[in-house]
């Protein structure tokens, strides 16, 4: 039985092995290993680089350019690629140690000072005792800086004392370096206190805070900065708050934390009433007035509001007041357009999106984002005919990402069906025949051409594809176990067409017609096409934490197969599979499944092997090196055949079965 043992375990190796050795990229990074060998280092980093574009979860790889970047005196970029083998690999302590090092050296002192932190606790003495040294290097100055700076503020009179700002900000930089963030957090409010036209401090605030996890703060300090006077401080904030428009609530609390920031309360105010919230519009107006009397947009918006109980300026979503302007030049139009029809669009107000969209469209034709955004806005208007005009404009653009969503949108919009080639694979070992099996098939979807009547409305429900497929098993390679019946495999790669509906509620049908040519050269049939019929219905569905999920928990998964198999004397072949337990997440990237199978088979012509229940244990792992669409399962089971009659063997039978699942659309 050892022999056994010993090889299922060597074929999981090789196997893994070989689904490694044949990845994208292997080429390049094989070039990169000679370029090394002889010491042509810059050649060596450009291979490096193509093959991880293919490659981008290859630990090894990374490590391997970082040393490499090393040499050629790169060690910003060296320094990424460590940090990048860490994250793939957290078990790696070297490149750890090696990141943690090059982030002190590049002026990263915080991420090298938690690296270290966390490595001297490393169960490597080696690895922990550089780490503990390299540590105290620096935590040793910070904390006494720290307490320099702590103990010349306990002595001043007036420790809150504007004079006492840069004391402060010392002590506040250096707790952040030395991750103490309460303390930082602390210190930088009261400079913010002590300097509140400062604005730059709210973006300091707020990047502490995220780190705090309080991100509303951090938002509300981000609002307030990108609605400062300091153009400076302003672009980094709009940077870092993205391109949603804030909420109401949002404006509220940016202005706790600055309440005389007028184009803030401005803003808020338009905002309201974009929303009909009158009241609350003029409070804003009001409070912009006591701020700064002089404002005269603030007071005319107010007394027209009190009067004739409707706004000056005939907007209807919230814009900040500096872009109603007149005498503009024609790019400063295009922007103020197209400001004012990205607000309106984030906030839902999709006609007067379209309105401003196609203002800054007239003004400035070549601006592609302006164009998709115009195209969405239209279509969720449901003036489709109009938006894919718009998205057939866009999906020509330079960007990428651009030309790639407006591409998508317009072929979905058009009803068309994009040809994509789809292959899967599951080599398998089995005990309960003692037999290595394959099954594969690549696929290619051919929808229908536009231009044909109907293609439309076939495409939506129909996809049309040629197929290969191979079918085969390692003892049916050889004659003396050609006549043995319990082999199911043909033996064969398979070539046909095919057409399979698309899903619906979790069931999808499919048709093949082909010929079977078999491989096996002691067979007298080889290379002849036999005919090949096959069809049948699927269901498959999951629920709880799958094995694709980010995060564990228990799952259930279900699938039903009805097939027709015209080379098994036309029998229909019935499957149900069930599968139950907990996925977990190990680290970042490893996952693991521990499941309780039980598998129901049967066929319309009551053969023995194609009659059973099946129960038992098993798991499936994806470790992090192996790529995403990748995964290996083990399951011992024990099965009860359901129909005796004709069974050379026992009733009842052990199984343990390993295999690899493979599938890829692109």
């Amino acid at each position: 039985m050892h022999w056994r043992i010993w090889a299922i375990a060597l074929f999981t190796v090789v196997l893994a092995g070989l689904v490694r050795a044949q990845e994208a990229g292997t080429a390049e990074l094989t070039r990169a290993y000679k370029a090394l060998e002889a010491k042509d280092y810059d050649a060596a980093v450009a291979a490096f680089q193509q093959g991880l574009l293919k490659q981008p979860a290859n630990a090894g790889a990374h490590k391997d350019l970082a040393y490499t970047l090393l040499k050629t005196g790169d060690n910003a970029e060296a320094r990424d690629e460590f940090e990048l083998a860490t994250k793939l690999n957290p078990k790696d302590e070297v490149a750890s140690l090696e990141y943690a090092f090059l982030a002190f050296e590049t002026k990263q002192p915080i991420e090298a000072r938690r690296t270290f932190d966390k490595l001297r606790k490393s169960s490597d003495a080696r690895i922990r005792d550089t780490a503990e040294q390299a540590f105290q290097n620096v935590d040793r100055p910070l904390a006494a800086s720290i307490a320099r700076w702590q103990q010349a503020i306990q002595r001043s009179d007036k420790p809150n004392d504007i004079t006492m700002f840069s004391a402060h900000w010392e002590l506040a930089q250096t707790a952040e370096l030395r991750d103490d963030l309460p303390l930082a957090a602390k210190e930088f409010e009261i400079c913010r206190q002590l300097k509140p036209q400062l604005s730059e401090i709210l973006i300091t605030l707020a990047r502490i805070w995220k780190q705090q996890n309080r991100l509303d703060e951090a938002n509300a300090a981000l609002l307030a900065a990108s609605r400062a006077g300091d153009s400076r401080s302003a672009e980094l904030a709009l940077e870092q708050l993205g391109t949603r428009y804030p909420y109401p609530y949002e404006f509220v609390n940016a202005l706790k934390l600055d309440p005389k920031n007028t184009a803030l309360h401005r803003e808020l105010a338009f905002l309201y009433v974009a929303m009909h919230h009158d009241g609350d519009a003029m409070d804003e107006f009001e409070k912009v007035l006591e701020i700064n009397p002089r404002d005269t947009m603030a007071k005319a918006q107010l007394e027209s509001m009190r009067g004739a109980g409707k706004t000056v300026m005939a907007i209807s979503a919230p814009v900040p007041a500096e872009v109603v302007t007149t005498g503009a030049s024609a790019s400063d139009a295009a922007l103020q357009a197209k400001d004012m029809g990205m607000k309106s669009f984030a906030l839902g107000y999709t006609n007067d999106a379209i309105k401003y969209l196609t203002e800054a469209h007239e003004k400035d034709p070549d601006d592609d984002e302006v164009i998709l955004k115009l195209a969405w806005a239209l279509n969720q208007s449901h003036r489709d005919s109009e938006a894919i005009t718009y998205f057939a404009l866009a999906k020509k653009s330079s960007n990428p990402k651009i030309a790639a969503e407006a591409a998508k949108a317009y072929h979905s919009l058009n009803g068309d069906t994009l040809p994509q080639t789809t292959t899967w694979a599951l080599p398998m070992y089995s005990t309960r025949w003692h037999d290595l099996f394959s099954y594969a098939q690549t696929k290619r979807t051919l929808p229908l051409p536009s231009y044909l009547t109907g293609a439309k409305a076939i495409n939506s429900w129909v996809s049309f594809y040629l197929s290969t497929r191979f079918v085969g098993d390692v003892k049916s390679a050889t004659q003396e176990h050609s006549l043995d019946p319990a082999y199911l495999s043909e033996s064969s790669f398979i070539f046909g067409v095919g057409a399979s509906s698309k899903t619906w509620h979790h069931l999808t049908g499919w048709v093949e017609a082909g010929e079977a040519i078999t491989y096996l050269p002691w067979r007298k049939d080889v290379g002849l096409a036999i005919p090949d019929y096959r069809g049948g219905v699927n269901f498959a569905k999951g629920f709880g934490e799958l094995l694709g999920s980010s995060k564990s928990g228990m799952f259930y998964e279900t699938t039903a197969d009805a097939i027709y198999i015209s080379r098994f004397d036309k029998d229909w072949l019935f499957y149900s599979q069930h599968r139950a337990g907990r996925t977990m997440q190990l680290g970042d990237e490893n996952k693991l499944q521990l499941l309780m199978n039980l598998n129901l088979t049967r066929d319309s012509k009551n053969e023995y092997w194609a009659n059973a229940l099946e129960f038992g244990p098993g798991f499936k792992i994806h470790p992090a090196w192996l790529p995403s669409n990748l995964y290996f399962s083990a399951d011992l089971l024990r099965g009860v055949y359901l129909d005796n009659e004709y069974n050379p063997r026992r009733p009842n039978y052990y199984d343990a079965r390993l295999s690899f699942w493979y599938a890829r659309t692109k």
